[in-house]
């Protein structure tokens, strides 16, 4: 069966991709996510009260039963602060489990932390073992907690700019899900299924992707992972918002053609 692709689109005017074509929505939650913002959680270092979780659940439907949590706040600077972040995921695990123990919960780009640098390294070099080590930190405590491994596996080049890292793209990817893979075996629970986060974009919003490259992460996603979930859609850019859709633009195109029987992806 073909793998799942998921997404997290933010367009105005987007089409209901899961009538159409199955691909399942996943509600990427934030600490001030809602409209206005669920109450209790003011301090971005800190952890929610149970207002905000109380709040949060009740506002989320997951139509697949999974959510992606994003809380880029906390510090990974050190071994001590790595291993006080993890526990706070442990934390938000069991209070959102213990008021949906039906949801799926995945994690933006932890445990396995996007580096471009080091994961085009030899896995014996200081780079790559620093980097493993630091992910190790994270991992050994909040991977057993993790339903849904979600790494961002946005890519930063274009061939404009710097046509000689377009040669690591493969591998970057590779490295990442690799140690996806490893980290969901050595710490976490093999039923986990590993979903990427990628966008089209380069990961500074300036302009689109090659087109080959682009291509590219697609298929080497769909390769290596259990599947994947298209972002993008809001301008990040000043005047920031979301993106019209555009049933022809290049980047749908090249996911359209992955899904003309309309795949499941429960």
């Amino acid at each position: 069966m073909d793998k799942p692709i998921f997404h997290g689109l933010l367009h105005s005017g987007k089409p209901d991709l899961e009538a159409l074509y199955r691909v399942g929505y996943i509600p990427m939650v934030t600490r001030t996510a809602g409209s206005p913002p669920y109450p209790g959680w003011d301090d971005p270092l800190g952890l929610p009260t149970g207002a905000w979780y109380d709040a949060m659940v009740a506002a989320t439907n997951p139509p697949r039963g999974i959510i992606l949590m994003d809380h880029e706040q906390w510090p990974y600077g050190t071994q001590a602060e790595r291993q006080a972040t993890a526990g706070k995921y442990v934390i938000l695990y069991n209070e959102i489990k213990a008021r949906r123990p039906g949801w799926k919960i995945g994690w933006y780009a932890d445990p396995i932390r996007r580096n471009f640098w080091a994961s085009i390294k030899d896995q014996g070099s200081v780079e790559f073992k620093a980097w493993r080590s630091e992910m190790n930190d994270l991992a050994a405590i909040m991977a057993p907690f993790t339903d849904v491994y979600m790494p961002s596996l946005y890519f930063h080049y274009t061939r404009d700019s710097a046509p000689q890292n377009l040669d690591w793209v493969t591998t970057y990817l590779i490295a990442h899900l690799d140690e996806a893979k490893r980290i969901r075996r050595v710490y976490g629970r093999m039923e986990s299924p590993i979903y990427p986060y990628i966008w089209w974009r380069r990961a500074d919003d300036v302009k689109d992707l090659d087109a080959d490259v682009w291509e590219t992460i697609v298929r080497t996603v769909l390769e290596h992972a259990d599947g994947l979930v298209l972002w993008g859609g809001f301008k990040t850019v000043a005047p920031a918002g979301p993106l019209p859709w555009d049933e022809n633009a290049p980047w749908w195109v090249t996911i359209k053609a992955r899904l003309t029987d309309k795949r499941r992806t429960g």
